[in-house]
């Protein structure tokens, strides 16, 4: 039975409506319940409001999810103040210790998306200590400022730190989802006796990204919004071979039908809440349309999914004038996938052996919330060169997190391993994670991806521009790319985006097929639409209040990411062609899918913020062969074949 079907059964037939089916299925995944226990706290919320079924309507949900968020809000101010009882009555070493008064996102205390032993999955998971426990949550604010030394052998363990990393971090190792598991086994590693012979080339231009953020021009970011739908416009005129004429103003009235044009928004530029049909309107550009927006009449459709910021082209009409009666929406061309000749693919296999590369994937944070503590990174590093040996190492950011309790509240204390202590953020870098990456075998090739969050680079909003190696004191064999950013591992080309579009992207769905389809598999497919890594517009960006110490209040980043309008273009992808991997990690639950033949993947965080270990994911590629029939061979070409990369992948997702 799906999800919709359990809501339906649970709440009843009047709740049969595409529109708050896909709210009440958002409640489910922000807050990680099913329809149980969804209903279970309906109930409750009713009985205290007096409010019953028939009263479940969007403004309903909106009042219903805030009284969700003030719970789970009150759980975990208490919670923080259970661990702070618990931990002061023992007599230890005094500890600084972050300001637990508000829950948060990017390790701020308790999150913000609560983290529970019951989550949906295609199979059942690897069940954790529950990071939310009083146990876990005192054990992670007793090694505050436990820290390693410079390289791994050299790390140094009080009894207390020893017992808090056994209970927050279980079971290392264990894969907790696999995708083609069926078809493939596992990549072995490679020897790091011999060579590497993977070849890692950037596909980018990474002159582009040496910006300087913050001069943002309005004429410049309203050429760049005004030229992102003058070009779909000339795609879905070519490709549907429409004349001209047809292409309209849908802001003028007329009982002629045409062809409109533009980007999806929100009717009200305040709009913060869930968003519906009624509720959307469609911009122009000043050459269609002056830029005018005009209301949305999408009765017509039976099956739609949107989002603010989205391009699409419309057919309808503006009869009366007061809004555009959509009739149709028509479906944008999907880009070229990457090819490569029978002798290149022939070339790659041979330089690897004909053996399987093995690719890691990890996400920052790499420490939890209440600490600067990276020995878990540095037990990674170990398993790394001994169990894991992969070819290539991606890992994102962030790797100093700006936001980071002791880091934001400048109560960072000291590293009591290290003989100079850093003055700077960077210095924390270059003296603390620098010596840990460093002891990655020299054989493996890294790439470093920014975060918006990483408070060693020079770039604060997206797109970003990539790590100085040199100013980072690293090895040649780490490579330092831009976010976004796609690259080539020998045929494959991959794709990174260190932004959350699976979580800043708000949906409106409507539709049996489109409602059914998960909530990934949709915001993937807009992004392959969208042709770009990032397209919700404007970013999903939330700040909100909280008191400083002196009882005043103060604004802080609560979760998204701030774009740098002008800059837009640099997030489309490169080449114009889909890559054959897309990596984005998201703040969302750990996922590995197949969409359009292109194959997505969310690593998970590398650390949670209370300090239980998260997951990264492990991608094994088979070499290529022309003769066992996973290569598709172009038409009308004869030695020109489709990478498939999605039909010779292993995924595992596995804790860290």
């Amino acid at each position: 039975m799906t999800q919709s079907n359990e809501l339906v059964v649970k709440f009843g037939r009047s709740v049969d409506n595409p529109t708050i089916l896909g709210a009440l299925e958002d409640l489910c995944k922000i807050y990680s319940l099913d329809a149980d226990e969804l209903y279970i706290r309906w109930e409750q919320y009713s009985y205290q409001k007096q409010k019953k079924l028939e009263d479940l309507d969007l403004e309903a949900i909106s009042a219903f999810k805030h009284a969700i968020q003030q719970q789970v809000e009150k759980k975990a101010n208490s919670m923080g103040q259970s661990s702070s009882a618990s931990s002061s009555a023992v007599k230890k070493t005094k500890n600084l210790k972050p300001t637990m008064s508000s829950p948060s996102l990017f390790g701020l205390g308790i999150p913000k998306t609560p983290t529970v032993k019951k989550r949906r999955v295609d199979f059942t998971p690897t069940v954790l200590k529950d990071e939310n426990s009083p146990v876990a949550s005192s054990a992670g604010q007793n090694d505050a400022f436990f820290t390693p030394s410079m390289g791994l052998n050299s790390i140094k363990q009080s009894p207390s730190s020893v017992s808090a990393m056994r209970l927050n971090n279980p079971d290392p190792g264990k894969t907790v989802d696999t995708l083609n598991l069926a078809n493939m086994e596992e990549a072995r590693g490679i020897d790091l006796e011999k060579s590497n012979n993977i070849k890692l080339a950037p596909y980018f231009e990474a002159s582009k990204f040496h910006f300087r953020t913050m001069r943002q021009n309005l004429l410049d970011a309203a050429d760049v919004l005004d030229e992102q739908i003058e070009i779909f416009s000339n795609i879905i005129q070519e490709h549907y071979k429409i004349p001209a004429s047809d292409i309209g103003d849908p802001s003028v009235q007329s009982r002629s039908e045409i062809i409109a044009v533009g980007r999806i928004v929100a009717d009200s530029p305040t709009a913060d809440g869930i968003l519906n049909t009624e509720s959307l309107a469609l911009e122009t550009s000043r050459l269609t349309g002056i830029g005018r927006r005009i209301q949305l009449n999408l009765g017509q459709i039976k099956e739609l999914t949107l989002f603010p910021g989205q391009i699409v082209g419309l057919k309808g009409k503006n009869a009366n004038g007061e809004y555009f009666v959509v009739e149709e929406i028509l479906q944008i061309p999907q880009l070229n996938f990457p090819v490569s000749t029978g002798s290149e693919l022939q070339a790659f296999s041979e330089a690897i052996g004909h053996s399987t590369t093995k690719v890691v994937v990890t996400k920052g944070p790499y420490t939890s919330s209440s600490s600067l503590d990276y020995s878990n990174l540095a037990d990674f590093v170990k398993r790394i060169n001994t169990e894991i040996r992969p070819n290539v190492v991606v890992m994102f950011g962030p790797f100093v997190d700006v936001t980071h309790p002791l880091i934001s509240s400048g109560k960072i204390g000291d590293f009591p391993n290290l003989k100079s202590q850093p003055k700077t953020l960077d210095e924390i870098f270059t003296k603390v994670v620098t010596p840990i990456l460093k002891e990655i075998s020299p054989v493996i090739q890294v790439a470093l991806i920014p975060s918006t969050l990483d408070a060693i680079s020079n770039h604060a909003a997206y797109p970003q521009d990539l790590f100085d190696r040199k100013q980072l004191q690293l090895p040649k064999n780490f490579k330092c790319y831009t976010n976004p950013s796609t690259f080539q591992l020998n045929e494959t080309l991959i794709a990174c985006s260190n932004a959350d579009a699976f979580k800043d992207t708000k949906e409106i769905v409507k539709g049996g097929n489109t409602s059914l389809k998960n909530r990934f598999d949709r915001i993937a497919e807009h992004i392959l639409s969208q042709r770009r890594f990032y397209p919700a517009f404007p970013g999903g960006l939330k700040r909100r209040k909280v008191r400083s110490e002196n009882g005043g209040e103060t604004w802080e980043h609560a979760s998204g990411v701030d774009i740098d309008v002008p800059y837009m273009g640099l997030t489309e992808f490169s080449g114009n062609i889909n890559p054959d991997v897309i990596l984005m990690p998201s703040e969302l639950t750990h996922f590995a899918r197949v969409v359009q033949n292109v194959l997505f993947i969310n690593p998970g965080s590398f650390i949670r913020s209370s300090g239980v270990r998260g997951t990264y994911a492990q991608i094994s590629i088979t070499p290529p062969d022309l003769q066992d029939g996973t290569l598709t061979k172009v038409e009308d070409d004869a030695d020109v074949y489709l990478h498939n990369i999605w039909k010779r992948s292993r995924v595992d997702i596995i804790t860290a």
